[in-house]
């Protein structure tokens, strides 16, 4: 198996055609996992099932109870609004229930929305 270079732009959010590496972005998805799963069809846990969450709108995901917050929040989940959500989710959405304190580091956003382009 060879090894592939994390790549990032200085201000943009990861777009499809960077490439990442497999074993850092799984480890940056671990914290994720507690609350989410990525499998098609997976359970939901204390958060919504993440698996086709890039481009989806946000709070539709069937038979999850969403916050009056995440409901009235309205917005696509591409990228770049997950980026900006991954930083800090509590002040993207006043209200959310995702008590995560964010992810500072775009490093570490980035890593974790590879895993999710690359995994689900």
């Amino acid at each position: 198996m060879t090894a592939v270079n994390l790549v990032f732009s200085a201000g943009a959010a990861f777009s499809s055609g960077d490439t990442c590496d497999a074993q850092a972005s799984k480890k940056a998805f671990a914290k994720c996992a507690a609350c989410h799963t990525l499998e098609k069809g997976g359970a939901t846990l204390l958060g919504p099932n993440l698996h086709g969450v890039i481009d989806r709108d946000s709070g539709t995901l069937r038979g999850f109870p969403y916050t009056p917050a995440m409901l009235a929040y309205q917005k696509k989940w591409t990228e770049k609004a997950l980026d900006k959500f991954l930083q800090n989710p509590m002040k993207v959405v006043p209200g959310t229930m995702m008590a995560f304190g964010g992810l500072r580091k775009k490093q570490d956003r980035q890593a974790v929305l590879c895993y999710l382009r690359n995994n689900s």
